[in-house]
This record gives structure tokens, C-alpha cells and sequence, in this order.
């Protein structure tokens, strides 16, 4: 009977044994990722977070995607959970809902950026959301920079006695 490794040459041995050098090393790291994984606490929504999420977005003053996603929500479509993961961004209701969050978020940074203390911008419950509103064309300032006609969400923070 022959050798049924006729055909490999030196290289080729050589070769073999280093992939197989490789895949032991692929499985202790891939055992290695899943002994921390295990080690990580687990993120996600508290249920009193859970109840905050709805509790707005049942509110009259969400705006009506976000009303509608939480009627998705109650029927069992998905979950806040499922969203907070990032499961379903690529629904486009669940993007559109959204949406308004991240222009709060963003106003929120600029509010950071301007100098204003976080208890300030965080103690009204934070910057306003967008509504179904369009939203405004923000007013020019005057020449030089007049204090007096700062803009802060369409009206003045200055006011003129």
C-alpha cells in the first residue's frame, strides 16, 4: 500500500502545520471572547427605564412616530430592549421615531459647546424634541454680535427691560 501523503511536499507540511498552529489559536481566542463575554455585565433597559421610554411615548406631547412605534411596541411587533440594542434600525419607523431624539441630543451637545452646565440643560428634561412641526430657520443676529438678540430656541435669552 502507499503513502497517502505522497504528494506533500516539505512546504506544504510546513504550511499545513502552521494552520493548524492557527486554528488552535482561533479556538483559544474564540474561548477566551466568550469567558469575558460571560464576565461582562449585561447592558440593556431597567424596567423602570422601560416604563419611563413608554410612559412618553404614550404621552401627548411625543411626536406621532414615536407614538406609533409604542403601539408596535404593545403588540408585540418588538421591544425597547430590542431598539436600545440596535435591533430594527434598519425599519424606517423605527428610524423615523427616533429621529427627533437625536436632534435633542444634538441641540443638547451645542448647549454643552455654548458653556451651559449639564443640571441646567438636564433639569427642564433636557433640550426640547421635535415635534411634527417643521423646524424653524433660526433668526439673524445683528451686526457686532448684539447680546441683545441671542438666540436660544427661537426666542431671546436677553430680555430688554
Amino acid at each position: 500500500m502507499t503513502n497517502p501523503d505522497w504528494w506533500q511536499t516539505p512546504q506544504i507540511r510546513e504550511a499545513m502545520a502552521k494552520l493548524e498552529e492557527a486554528e488552535v489559536g482561533l479556538d483559544q481566542t474564540i474561548a477566551d471572547a466568550k469567558q469575558m463575554e460571560r464576565q461582562l455585565p449585561q447592558t440593556g433597559l431597567s424596567q423602570q427605564d422601560v416604563e419611563q421610554i413608554e410612559a412618553h411615548a404614550r404621552s401627548k406631547d411625543a411626536p406621532r412616530e414615536l407614538r406609533e412605534l409604542q403601539e408596535r411596541v404593545d403588540r408585540g411587533d418588538l421591544s425597547w430592549n430590542d431598539i436600545a440594542a440596535g435591533r430594527f434600525m434598519d425599519d424606517p419607523q423605527v428610524r423615523s421615531a427616533l429621529e427627533n431624539g437625536v436632534e435633542g441630543m444634538r441641540q443638547a451637545y451645542s448647549m454643552i459647546q455654548e458653556g451651559h452646565e449639564l443640571d441646567d440643560i438636564i433639569e427642564p428634561g433636557g433640550p426640547p424634541i421635535a415635534t411634527d412641526a417643521p423646524p424653524r430657520e433660526p433668526r439673524p443676529s445683528r451686526p457686532g454680535g448684539d447680546p441683545e438678540d441671542d438666540d436660544y430656541f427661537g426666542g431671546s435669552i436677553m430680555k430688554r427691560d
